[in-house]
């Protein structure tokens, strides 16, 4: 593989929930003050800030938050905890069927919350006093129940006939960005098989392993998809690390990756939509926690630049990249350092690519975050960057004018230092050395 496989811009508006860590911290502090209520609300606030007003009553006492396919129903009272959730209502047929399946999740997926009948409908329950609602225990039965609601009820409505408690309030994607995910899957698509081809001939299974996994990460990253596209898209992840041949998993995964690829786009568009979200399905990273996760991958792709093994480094590069926005919500400063470098590395030679792809795994590991500083500002403040480009404009235009008057060493040692400001996102220093050299010019214009 020459080239690195394209990057896809993610879905316009797409919002990857944010880690607030002290949020979550003043949860735990005010557990261990033995103030359990005002905890637990503020759990709620480090899940989402406006969820208290938006989903519950005046006293915070009672709250009903949907959660793509569910709602979530909230009771405190009597100083206890109390947790549910409508999953179905049993159809008339298949239901001992149904039923076993749902004895098998109460078991193997749901942990603490179980499963109850009522008459013709199912929940998911959890009840516990308040004194033992730690938080950490409390976002664990609330993410547990919301991953299990959200990712079997379209399997067991297609299978068995069941139905919806809830119709989840859904936001197709606009058509544009429909056609956009469309494209962009078929380009990376094509891309990965040509990979994929030219590496199988050689045999090198574990290249082609890593390409293939990294193409479905990346797939969930930028599509964002629900539903059943959703659900198949993480069995085939999940599949990729079953315990078989590397090159029957290779096989299985293409198989997939081409038969997502056939999907004409009225169909995907029925899975690509936005949805209220309670608790997200990914776990809260810490810089620490993606340092730990990183440090194998940046141990050999270290190794492997050494060595001019650049094919090699961009691959593990870009796979640990991309599985960890898989699995992780990461810092704001954080994501924006990786996704800048993704960004960056996209359709290029591979040892091109290295570079941003590197530079950022090296940031990270050495926790020096002060790159997304300039990435957020060029991105977040338009006006702020377009003035430094003005303002490097007018200066270049000057010292074109007048570096006669002025003496090559001091012009370098100017230069130098607005090189930094600029590179660190310095407006005020920016301009400040803009205008000390403008002083300089003027005064040895004029003697």
């Amino acid at each position: 593989m020459k080239n690195t496989l394209p990057f896809i811009v993610p879905v316009e508006h797409t919002k990857r929930q944010q880690v607030h860590r002290e949020i979550y911290e003043q949860s735990v502090e005010l557990y261990d003050e033995k103030k359990y209520i005002e905890a637990f609300h503020r759990l709620l606030d480090y899940l989402g800030e406006d969820l208290r007003t938006r989903c519950g009553n005046e006293q915070g006492t009672e709250f009903h938050i949907p959660h793509g396919s569910i709602v979530v129903n909230i009771y405190i009272a009597d100083e206890e905890l109390r947790i549910e959730a409508d999953f179905l209502q049993l159809p008339e047929k298949g239901r001992v069927a149904m039923l076993r399946q749902v004895a098998d999740l109460n078991i193997n997926r749901l942990l603490l919350a179980g499963f109850v009948k009522q008459g013709d409908s199912l929940k998911m329950r959890y009840v516990c006093p308040l004194a033992q609602s730690h938080p950490h225990k409390i976002y664990g039965v609330l993410q547990n129940i919301c991953y299990v609601g959200d990712r079997y009820d379209d399997e067991f409505c297609t299978k068995f006939g069941a139905t919806r408690c809830y119709e989840p309030q859904i936001t197709p994607y606009p058509a544009e960005t429909v056609a956009g995910v469309h494209d962009g899957l078929q380009a990376l698509g094509r891309a990965t098989l040509d990979a994929l081809a030219e590496y199988n001939s050689m045999r090198a299974y574990g290249y082609s392993w890593n390409v293939l996994d990294t193409t479905l990460y990346q797939i969930a990253y930028f599509a964002n998809p629900q539903g059943q596209f959703c659900n198949d898209l993480e069995k085939a992840i999940n599949d990729m690390d079953a315990d078989l041949p590397v090159e029957e998993l290779v096989s299985k995964g293409t198989d997939y990756l081409k038969k997502l690829l056939a999907t004409p786009r009225e169909k995907l568009a029925e899975d690509l939509y936005f949805v209220d979200k309670l608790v997200s399905n990914r776990r809260s990273a810490s810089l620490q926690n993606l340092q730990e996760v990183f440090k194998s991958v940046y141990e050999e792709a270290t190794a492997a630049m050494q060595q001019d093994d650049y094919e090699r480094a961009a691959v593990r590069m870009l796979y640990i990249f991309y599985e960890a926005y898989y699995y992780n919500d990461m810092p704001s400063d954080v994501s924006t350092i990786i996704s800048q470098a993704l960004k960056a590395a996209g359709n290029l030679p591979v040892e091109q690519a290295c570079e941003p792809l590197y530079e950022a795994l090296d940031n990270i590991m050495e926790g020096d975050l002060t790159a997304a500083a300039t990435a957020t500002l060029q991105e977040t403040a338009p006006e702020a960057a377009k003035m430094m480009q003005q303002a490097s404009t007018a200066a270049a235009e000057m010292q074109k004018k007048m570096m006669e008057q002025m003496s090559g060493a001091d012009m370098a040692e100017l230069q130098q230092k607005m090189t930094e400001a600029m590179a660190r996102g310095d407006m005020a220093e920016y301009m400040r050395l803009a205008g000390e050299m403008q002083q300089k010019m003027m005064s040895n214009l004029f003697n």
